[in-house]
């Protein structure tokens, strides 16, 4: 039987709509969660939709407001100064940068599928390098224009009423008015009372804030290069049933490192993949808050999970909250932050940061970084266990001039340690997430809040290098101890 080569326009096209295939995934996950989370006033579920897609590759998103209302209704200095456009008028920005990793692992997973489809042993198809390339550059092609158009399309508005402002504050706030100085702080100011920004502004019911977001075409576009890159990268080294002709130092690369990369990508996969059908089914079956509490964590479940077990390996993990204090540079900020209350400030005068250390938190009765730290190491444990099962001896020898009775578990603990230590550190710098959210008067800030959860890349790299490769040594151990040592 002759064999039947794939044109290179062909190859392209192929390449291309697997990207396509990846990016419509994405969306469906996106819309689902969106669906389960009811976002109601929040804005358009399309533009959402398409907003969380684009920052599942890595899209910024940024949102500003106006107060927009019935100029007619209102009194005060807000009709003296032409109502929602003058000076006068607050106005809201934000930023968001944060990666919803479901949306992308799904999205991953689905490319390299479509991908990979025809380089299977099962198909009467050879490919060149070239060829391959070929392909590789449809995808990234795609996803680049794609995903570009994507973050373009996510734009969109959404309504907010005065009451959700007047809920910041006073005695009904709960614990917003906390987050917002409470009783004296920017809810009270925004939210209508008679010593408060509504007051003054005339505060009648017509007051609305709308707030505009958008997410940066550009990083989403540097984004989705990069993540088809690393996806179709992963995806060469680790794959069992796809022949690839990636010649003679990229196949040893293959024999000698890839096992350990599969095992523990696979584990991880299949960790994320279990909790994310569950939340769906759940979310699909409930309603009200619970349905709403399965969406949100069908979007970042996997985000947790990458806490969770690069704390197990040695990562520090904070929480922090800042309040942002009101510019007492400007005269107007400054006495408008006076009639905020008795905190003499907007949003800030008796808040203070706040900074939460996930390793000191109590999970059951033990110290979550403990708990972590045993979960993590039996992970580890048997991804080492079945990564020694199916590499060759022969491909583990030990990065040093050592050649004892040791050397194959050496290497394997070499090559396992490397290999986790890279895992992980790519998940903690994945998973950090940054907001800030800030209002504006006369040309000053009047306050805010900004929120950020970080986590050290470096420690996780150096921590994870000395886990992974205990882990590996007794993984490697553990096989040849069962006979098992190199048997696929």
């Amino acid at each position: 039987m002759p064999v039947q080569f794939v044109g290179p326009w062909e190859n392209f096209v192929e390449g291309a709509a697997a990207a396509l295939c990846a990016v419509v995934a994405m969306a469906a996950v996106s819309a689902l969660a969106l669906m389960l989370l009811d976002p109601g006033s929040g804005g358009s579920v399309w533009s959402l939709t398409m907003a969380l897609t684009a920052m599942a590759v890595g899209g910024s998103a940024s949102a500003g407001s106006d107060v927009s209302g019935d100029s007619g209704s209102m009194g005060g200095l807000a009709s003296l100064f032409g109502g929602g456009g003058g000076g006068m008028s607050p106005s809201l920005s934000g930023a968001a940068d944060v990666v919803p990793l479901s949306v992308t692992l799904v999205g991953a997973v689905v490319l390299w599928i479509a991908f990979s489809r025809r380089l299977g042993y099962g198909q009467q198809r050879r490919f060149t390098a070239g060829e391959l390339a070929v392909r590789a550059a449809g995808a990234a092609s795609a996803a680049l224009f794609t995903l570009m158009m994507v973050a373009a399309l996510a734009k969109g508005s959404a309504t907010m009423p005065a009451s959700a402002m007047t809920g910041m504050g006073g005695a009904g706030g709960g614990q917003a008015a906390e987050g917002f100085g409470g009783s004296g702080g920017l809810g009270e100011l925004m939210g209508g009372g008679s010593g408060g920004l509504g007051g003054l502004m005339g505060g009648g019911s017509g007051t609305q804030m709308a707030v505009t977001y958008h997410v940066s075409a550009g990083s989403a576009g540097f984004g989705a290069v990069l993540w088809v890159a690393v996806v179709l990268g992963v995806g060469c080294l680790i794959s069992r049933r796809v022949r690839l002709p990636l010649g003679g130092a990229l196949d040893r690369l293959r024999s000698g490192w890839g096992r350990s990369l599969s095992a523990v990508v696979r584990t991880v996969l299949i960790l994320a993949a279990v909790p994310l059908v569950a939340l769906a089914v759940v979310g699909s079956v409930v309603a009200g808050k619970a349905g709403s509490a399965a969406g949100a964590a069908l979007l970042l479940a996997p985000n947790a999970l990458a806490v969770f077990l690069t704390l197990g390996v040695g990562s520090s993990w904070t929480a922090e909250m800042h309040p942002v204090q009101s510019d007492s540079s400007n005269p107007l900020a400054a006495l408008m932050g006076g009639m905020g209350g008795s905190t003499g400030a907007v949003g800030g005068g008796q808040q203070t940061d706040r900074t939460e250390h996930l390793r000191s938190l109590v999970l059951g009765g033990w110290p979550l970084w403990l708990a972590a730290l045993t979960v993590t190491a039996l992970i580890l444990v048997c991804c080492a266990y079945r990564a020694a099962r199916a590499t060759n001896p022969a491909h583990l020898v030990p990065l040093h001039p050592y050649r004892g009775p040791l050397a194959g578990h050496l290497g394997m603990a070499q090559r396992f340690g490397v290999v986790t230590a890279v895992v992980m550190g790519a998940a903690a710098w994945l998973v950090g997430a940054s907001g800030n959210f800030g209002v504006s008067m006369f040309g000053s800030e009047m306050g805010g809040m900004s929120v950020e959860l970080s986590g050290s890349v470096l420690r996780t790299l150096a921590f994870g290098l000395l886990v992974g490769g205990l882990a590996g040594f007794g993984g490697s151990l553990l096989a040849a101890a069962r006979g098992a040592f190199g048997a696929r």
